[in-house]
């Protein structure tokens, strides 16, 4: 399975090689926005977490 990962890690690294920076961008933007949208209704247990009533953050 590890020869599988390693060939598809390579196939991977190829396109982002010849992918120019803007496309880089690009497409990290739209996957930061999926991932913004699939986290949406998912609890908050960052470091920036909303206040508590009390005005302290857990």
């Amino acid at each position: 399975m590890i020869k599988q990962d390693t060939k598809a890690t390579k196939k991977q690294d190829e396109i982002f090689r010849k992918m120019s920076a803007d496309k880089k961008l690009e497409l990290g933007s739209k996957l930061w926005l999926l991932a913004k949208e699939l986290t949406k209704d998912k609890p908050n247990h960052g470091i920036n977490r909303p206040e508590t009533i009390a005005g302290k953050s857990r």
